[in-house]
């Protein structure tokens, strides 16, 4: 038992010289080591985002870098949006501060997509790449997040990236420069996209983002078709109307005046009313005043027309109030004289002389006698004529009207009206003769105005059309 005791002891005195050999055989090889292998390799940046999206992109790009063997940093900002112009100058310093290879900055403050910006050390130029977020699939966008950074960090521990793309910023510019468009989520290894935010050394504050450029106004691409300019939805119109009325008044005019509504572009419907002057027909003392008071409704289909014209094509109805005064001098209604019955003829004798007997002949003729006796004249009745009063008629009509607009600034139009009145009711024929009026059956209708659109908000610009 001593002898095994011995041997043992022996054995373990060799292992523990072995160890403490190959432990001072390892030291000068780990001096020579160069320190940037020994510290952390890259540096991991983050901004905050919604949802905490900031730290699920963290945990998953840590997850996909550290098995390549690559020792991270994290640093998390607390600025959503830092300026690109800062990016470069504080992704050196970090990178000088903890002695890595590069800086990776995972920008999740922007609504709809993630962003990688990578940093090389001592590098003079910002790559990166921005990744759309469909809604519902986040988790996708995250993966390719990953993905690209795992190969960003495999390029960056061989000394240089190649397969993202260059960010250009402006250094004369205030705010942060506009990132490049979101491309497809790509795949694993394909290049990235753009950052915001500023970083910072270990332990120091990051710098706040700067403001926001102000918006400029969306320009037109070549090619793209303008919005057309929206017809007036709401409208007055005030011009002048003219129509033959009938034989008694050939022409009439009026001022009209008349009030539109478009409830859609194409379609319009009107309520108007003619102002029109008493006319007077006949003489002072056989004649009668003409009043009318026509109201009017039009419905039309509006269309376009080139260098900015209209043509409204559609109906007109009218209801005309006629009134037919008596002049002050016209005689009263008179009763006819009744018929004088006729003279009898001469009798045959003269004077006092005794006539002579009448003997009948006889047979009696087969004619009458002439003259008959006064019993069976006959008798005419009196003529009664209508009494002389103001008499009011309602004459309707339906016209087809076509009318012609053109723009003479952006809120007044110039508009000529033609149509064709159709006369459906007709005025009271049983008046006193020197009321008489015949109205024509169809007439002419011709009108001139100005028409002042009022503005109204315009309806929101459909995809891939600009409004000008």
């Amino acid at each position: 038992m001593p002898a095994a005791s011995s041997a043992l002891a022996l054995r373990a005195a060799r292992t523990a010289a072995s160890a403490v050999a190959c432990a001072l055989l390892a030291l000068p090889a780990a001096a020579d080591e160069p320190r940037a292998a020994r510290g952390p390799v890259l540096v991991l940046a983050a901004s905050p985002g919604a949802d905490r999206l900031d730290a699920r992109a963290v945990d998953l790009v840590a997850a996909h870098i550290r098995p390549l063997g690559i020792r991270l940093q994290i640093v998390r900002s607390g600025a959503s949006r830092p300026a690109l112009q800062r990016l470069l100058p504080d992704a050196r310093a970090l990178a000088d501060a903890w002695d890595a290879r590069g800086v990776l900055w995972v920008d999740a403050g922007s609504r709809g997509e993630l962003a990688l910006y990578v940093v090389e050390r001592d590098g003079h130029q910002i790559y990166g790449r921005r990744i759309p977020v469909v809604p519902g699939q986040t988790a996708t966008a995250l993966e390719s997040l990953a993905n690209i950074a795992g190969a960003v960090a495999e390029e960056l521990r061989e000394g240089h990236v190649a397969a993202l793309t260059e960010v250009k910023v402006a250094a004369s510019e205030a705010g942060a420069a506009a990132p490049p468009e979101p491309a497809a989520a790509p795949a694993p290894g394909a290049p990235l996209a753009a950052p915001v935010g500023p970083l910072a050394a270990p332990g120091a504050p990051l710098a706040a983002p700067a403001a926001p450029p102000s918006p400029r106004p969306p320009v037109a691409p070549p090619g793209t078709l303008s919005a057309p300019v929206r017809l007036p939805a709401v409208a007055v119109l005030a011009g002048y109307t003219g129509a033959n009325f009938s034989s008694e008044a050939p022409w009439q005019s009026a001022a009209a005046i008349r009030a539109s509504w478009a409830p859609v572009d194409r379609a319009v419907l009107g309520l108007g009313y003619e102002l029109m002057p008493a006319t007077t027909i006949g003489d002072e003392q056989f004649g009668f005043e003409l009043a009318r008071h026509p109201v009017t409704t039009t419905g039309q289909i509006r269309l376009r027309l080139p260098l900015g014209l209209d043509l409204q094509l559609g109906a007109r109805a009218s209801v005309d109030i006629v009134q037919r005064v008596p002049q002050g001098g016209a005689p009263p209604p008179a009763r006819q004289p009744q018929a004088a019955p006729p003279a009898p003829p001469p009798l045959p004798w003269k004077g006092d002389d005794t006539p002579p007997p009448y003997h009948p002949p006889w047979p009696p003729p087969p004619y009458p006698r002439w003259p008959p006796p006064p019993m069976t004249w006959p008798r005419m009745a009196p003529q009664e004529l209508p009494p002389l009063e103001t008499q009011t008629d309602v004459l309707v009509s339906v016209a087809p009207i076509a009318e012609l607009g053109y723009p003479i600034t952006e809120r007044l139009r110039l508009k000529a009206m033609l149509g064709v009145d159709f006369l459906l009711t007709q005025p009271d024929g049983s008046v006193h003769p020197s009321l008489e009026l015949q109205p024509h059956p169809v007439r002419v209708v011709a009108g001139l105005g100005l028409e002042l659109g009022l503005a109204l908000p315009e309806p929101p610009a459909a995809a891939g059309v600009v409004t000008p």
